[in-house]
């Protein structure tokens, strides 16, 4: 994949994960919940994954060249 492809496929999933986690957050938020009960939900989790897991590839791309 060239890097504007890559960037455009990055960005998509981090805005359908934050939406995704945001409608989890205000959901937990509403019925009492605590902060960290809200990011260790599935959808919390999974946003997590879509922030680290690209970064951590293009470090790894840096390095191995």
């Amino acid at each position: 994949m060239n890097t504007i492809t890559l960037v455009v496929t990055v960005l998509t999933l981090w805005l359908v994960m934050g939406l995704g986690f945001l409608s989890k957050y205000v959901e937990c938020k509403r019925n009492g919940k605590t902060t960290r009960e809200t990011w260790t939900t599935h959808e919390g989790l999974l946003f997590l994954a879509s922030v680290i897991i690209p970064v951590l590839i293009a470090l790894y791309r840096a390095v191995a060249g």
